[in-house]
């Protein structure tokens, strides 16, 4: 079938917003548009193919008993005809269901309808973007690519991120020449519109829409010059001591629990300033801390990559970049370091694959995307690459450049994250106070290490719009209108159990990954936890993020026993509860033998001399915490161990 939006989809698409949506006119162009810049034809192809079955009568009567195009059917069966989807047995429809559910809100949520405001922002008391800092800071130089060029450079780093900054810096500060490609683009604070649509399109890899393969898990990550350093939370924990041995376990190297290792952790929150001088709690980690003293939980304060946050209203909008420099992204710190040692910066740059001869990596070729919109071919000759691309694209490239180590893609993990929301008396306004300050690890090792972490985040629109579950159009609109009452706790799984990453025909990345039963009954009794810790603090209800969502009173006899039951009934697997993934680790993992992983001690691939692998691809397992220094440290061993070795 075509690739490309019809009448007839255009047609399915307005009634699905308006089934979802009732009385707004606002989205379906939006959807259409969101569609179009998928960047896998699959994934689109997927969605094309969900609305011509919605607008078959054929389908519809096998599936709904309705002999009718979705088009044609009066509201109130539309509503019932998508319960009928979101609510089935087989997962492919509850994932057909949950990808038009997270387009048609995001849609309608994410951007303003007028100027910069919304009715149902305003009746949340949500202010939306806020006023310009008066002084801007003006985003790093690049070297502008206008024409076909051809580059040469003692080192490529293919991203900019927490591996590809670093491992610019060391190597630029060791008198190496240095060019660093990024695919994304180049912000300045004026660039921070903190419009949560515009801002997922021009920060997030692809938009913020990238997806497991079977629709299950929702992934976040950065692209654009600095990563994920410049939209993340700033939670800073180190790699913990027991994982660290157990990487050394599982990889048979000895780098992890090595006093070397320790010093590249120690050099890496020196530079980025971490501590908790500026972990002072906003509402939502207030309740967290409230909660787990109560019922006499651990929680403590999470250590923090900023200087002279402000740690009121606008940091909750930092997952949208900050616009006043206090977040020590790799923008301001180690690329600012790479530029000044004579490091060049390209961005809008896709790399296709790595050059290589005799055994050896010679170089990379891309593409840039030009000031005018074309696109240049790019040639860099270096006598190291390091690729630093991130979990999804890194074993993408090494697959794409003809590397056949067989293990390249897979042990891939994704820290599936949800949550427990909670309504309070109280207005919490969860998008305010400091991106993340408190933790709690009560339910963190249920098995040899293995659980999950406590922690919240700022929830603007975007979050519940996309992960709020769905039981009804009224209900949904009801629960997203009460936004400024919400607070909600995180649930961070350690998962044990890996996906795997594979490409397309055309070369993209293709993720495939679910959650284990193991991991699942992990996540189960993390959720029960966060239930108890939200109602210790006050809340007056609290719900999942499953499709339809369980729901309790708290204070009620028996009320966490039936909560529990209705969770149970809904299931936490396949499109039964909203997950997404703000950590990928894995798929190029480092140990000491070829048949087992990717990149040896020093980060060097098995199989291609000249080639270093210096992102979360490297480890061995999930790390358990937020794994941003954990990356910064294995940059910084890879990129002094071919300092030191030149």
């Amino acid at each position: 079938m075509s690739e490309h939006v019809s009448d007839r989809h255009r047609a399915v698409i307005a009634a699905v917003c308006e089934t979802l949506l009732p009385g707004t006119s606002q989205g379906p162009d939006r959807v259409e548009r969101l569609i179009a810049s998928l960047s896998d034809p699959g994934d689109r192809g997927r969605l094309l193919l969900v609305l011509t079955a919605l607008d078959s009568p054929l389908v519809n009567l096998a599936l709904s008993g309705r002999y009718a195009s979705f088009v044609d059917m009066p509201p109130a069966v539309r509503e019932t005809v998508l319960r009928g989807w979101a609510f089935s047995r087989l997962p492919q429809r509850r994932a057909a269901f949950q990808a038009l559910k997270r387009l048609a809100h995001v849609a309608y949520y994410c951007w303003p309808t007028e100027d910069t405001s919304h009715p149902v922002w305003r009746a949340a008391g949500y202010p939306g973007p806020l006023p310009p800092p008066t002084a801007a800071i003006e985003p790093l130089a690049t070297l502008a690519v206008d024409r076909d060029a051809v580059l040469d450079c003692d080192v490529v780093v293919v991203g900019s991120g927490a591996g590809g900054g670093v491992a610019a810096a060391v190597l630029a500060q060791a008198g190496r020449s240095v060019v660093v490609l990024e695919k994304g683009g180049n912000p300045g604070s004026r660039d921070m519109t903190q419009i949560e649509g515009d801002m997922l399109g021009s920060l997030y890899l692809d938009g913020g829409l990238v997806m497991t393969q079977s629709g299950s898990l929702p992934i976040l990550a950065g692209s654009c010059l600095g990563g994920g350093t410049v939209i993340n939370y700033t939670t800073s924990f180190p790699l913990p001591e027991r994982v660290r041995a157990e990487w050394d376990a599982r990889s048979g190297l000895s780098l992890f629990s090595s006093p070397r290792f320790a010093q590249s952790l120690a050099r890496v929150c020196a530079r980025l300033n971490v501590g908790t001088r500026w972990s002072t709690p906003g509402v939502r980690d207030a309740l967290l801390e409230r909660g787990c003293r109560a019922l006499g939980w651990h929680v403590d304060l999470i250590p923090r990559n900023v200087t002279d946050c402000r740690e009121g209203l606008e940091c909750g909008y930092c997952g949208y970049g900050c616009r006043h420099g206090a977040k020590n992204s790799t923008a301001r710190t180690y690329l600012a370091d790479a530029a000044r040692a004579g490091a060049r910066l390209v961005v809008r740059c896709d790399v296709e694959r790595v050059i290589h001869e005799g055994g050896r990596a010679t170089g990379v070729i891309g593409s840039v995307r030009a000031p005018d919109g074309a696109l240049r071919r790019l040639t860099i000759h270096a006598r190291a690459v390091v690729v630093a691309t991130g979990s999804l694209h890194t074993p993408a490239l090494l697959l794409r450049s003809g590397l056949e180590n067989p293990n390249i893609g897979r042990n891939l993990h994704l820290h599936p994250a949800t949550a427990i929301g909670g309504f309070f008396a109280e207005r919490i306004e969860p998008w305010g106070g400091a991106l993340q300050t408190r933790y709690s690890d009560q339910f963190a090792d249920q098995d040899g290490g293995y659980g999950t972490k406590f922690e919240t985040a700022p929830v603007h629109f975007a979050l519940p719009a996309s992960g709020f579950g769905w039981e009804g159009a009224r209900q949904h609109r009801e629960d997203i209108g009460r936004l400024a009452h919400l607070s909600i706790v995180g649930v961070l799984l350690r998962d044990r159990d890996a996906g795997r990453v594979t490409v397309s025909r055309e070369g993209r990345p293709r993720v495939h990954y679910e959650l284990s039963r193991g991991d699942a009954a992990h996540v189960r009794r993390g959720l029960l936890g966060a239930a108890q810790v939200l109602a210790a603090a006050g809340a007056g209800e609290i719900f999942t993020l499953q499709t339809p969502p369980a729901r309790a009173r708290p204070g009620e006899r028996g009320w966490l026993d039936r909560f529990a039951h209705d969770a149970d009934a809904r299931g936490y697997r396949r499109c039964r509860m909203s997950y997404i993934s703000f950590h990928q680790m894995g798929s190029a993992g480092l140990g000491r033998d070829p048949a087992r992983s990717v990149a040896g001690e020093t980060g060097q691939a098995h199989e291609l001399r000249g080639l270093y692998i210096a992102d979360a691809s490297t480890f061995p397992t999930s790390s358990g915490v937020n794994p941003m220094i954990t990356i910064m440290a294995i940059a910084d061993h890879v990129a002094r161990g071919i300092a030191e070795a030149w």
